[in-house]
């Protein structure tokens, strides 16, 4: 029995993909290492949204040909789509497959064997015509990703991800709601909806196959208890969307709504279609109609022009709403962007402060929000894996909660006591 073993970079999205390409390697016969064991195959499945997410990915796989030169190295996903020749001169690889090829890998790979030199298969973006959504397999988890939608058709000016995954292309409502029944009968009792731009989903089909009469047809499946929403931009929550959410018990307390600045001259130049004040009104109107919400949100810090007041009313803003956790990047020049021409760079290591300032802004934000909870009852879908005595898992809101370890709920929906937090989780006893 041949061997692999994967890693992973990026999105959720990524995650979804790769838990499809483990299923795939499964059913042909191969059996799944860890990375630190020396497998057959090595699957990288890569990340380029930054420039370090490029450099991770050529030490990952730099590391794994140096502990074992002989596994036969496939790279595949958005860095290959978009710099295949870079990948294709470390020495050692063996196959770079596009965003597409992905998911066709025996098309390409006939088994394990090193190549003389690497075999490249890369479908142009703008040939993508469809989204593909096969199954994973997703371990001891109790949730899963279920890809909706792939692709994107706006074009932010520091965004390289419509290079890498094409336009926007959704997957049909039905196939969704056959995906989903199989995830149920596999016996998961959350789905978490992916895509690179989840907001656009149905666009193409019509005004009736929308992001929420997608969710009102999944509140219906039988056997699912929770869907979760994954990045949504500010102007694809409408108030259409916010009702379906706030008349649902199934659809989880919990939103990533990327901000990237709280500047209007740097969200002008970065190309966003929302302001800060529309940005304000919007999170305004989410807390007013759904309560208490886990609230995320991406920041780029250190955009060409991006002068240190402009950072102050980026940190003032993000001060001031109620966010529970941020995602924080210093701007990095994607080739073939608008923003990797744009004059008045910021020096890197302003950059790095800024970032350092608001990961720590986080932070406090983060420690706050899991403060709220303690001596509240929460409920609570617990994973399978003990951890020292420990299982944990979240609650609509997205805050991690840990019981004691009992064999009996695991994979169960529990109302939780807090009587302990900490910085980033909170610690009860299960109730009732």
């Amino acid at each position: 029995m041949y061997t692999v073993s994967f890693h992973t970079f990026g999105c959720k999205l990524n995650q979804a993909e790769t838990a499809a390409i483990v299923k795939d390697f499964e059913n042909r016969g191969y059996r799944v290492i860890s990375r630190d064991q020396s497998a057959d195959v090595f699957v990288l499945n890569s990340c380029t949204v930054t420039g370090r997410s490029d450099a991770k990915c050529r030490r990952a796989i730099r590391h794994t040909l140096k502990i074992n030169p002989k596994t036969t190295v496939i790279v595949v996903g958005c860095y290959s789509q978009v710099a295949a020749d870079e990948i294709c001169q470390i020495e050692g690889v063996d196959y770079v497959l596009g965003t597409k090829e992905k998911f066709q890998i025996f098309d390409h790979f006939p088994g394990p064997g090193k190549l003389s030199h690497p075999k490249r298969c890369i479908t142009p973006v703008e040939k993508l015509k469809e989204a593909t959504s096969p199954l994973g397999n997703y371990l001891d988890h109790t949730r899963a990703f279920l890809k909706i939608q792939d692709g994107c058709n706006h074009r932010c000016s520091y965004c390289i991800v419509p290079l890498a995954r094409g336009p926007n292309r959704s997957v049909s409502v039905e196939e969704v709601l056959h995906q989903t029944e199989i995830l149920i009968h596999q016996g998961y009792r959350e789905i978490v909806l992916t895509g690179v731009h989840i907001g656009a989903y149905g666009k193409e089909f019509g005004k009736g196959s929308l992001l929420s009469g997608l969710l009102h047809r999944l509140m219906r499946v039988e056997g699912l208890d929770r869907i979760r929403l994954s990045s949504l931009d500010p102007e694809d929550i409408t108030d259409e969307l916010l009702k379906c959410i706030a008349g649902s018990e199934k659809i989880c307390r919990h939103l990533h709504i990327p901000l990237q600045s709280g500047c209007d001259t740097i969200l002008a130049s970065m190309s966003r279609r929302h302001t800060t004040e529309t940005f304000r009104k919007k999170i305004e109107k989410i807390v007013k109609k759904l309560g208490d919400v886990g609230l995320g949100t991406d920041v780029i810090v250190g955009f060409p022009g991006e002068t240190e007041e402009m950072f102050e009313e980026t940190y003032k803003l993000i001060e001031e709403l109620p966010f529970t956790y941020l995602h924080v990047f210093p701007f990095s020049p994607r080739k073939n962007t608008k923003a990797a021409s744009m004059p008045n760079k910021t020096d890197p290591r302003v950059r790095t402060e800024r970032a350092e300032r608001l990961r720590t802004l986080g932070e406090k934000k983060k420690e706050q929000f899991v403060q709220k909870w303690m001596d509240q009852v929460v409920k609570v879908l617990l994973e399978r894996r003990n951890r020292n005595g420990w299982m944990g898992g979240f609650t609509s809101e997205y805050l991690r909660v840990e019981v004691p370890y009992k064999a009996t709920l695991k994979n169960q929906l529990v109302n939780v006591k807090i009587e302990k937090v900490s910085r980033s989780a909170a610690r009860g006893r299960v109730v009732n």
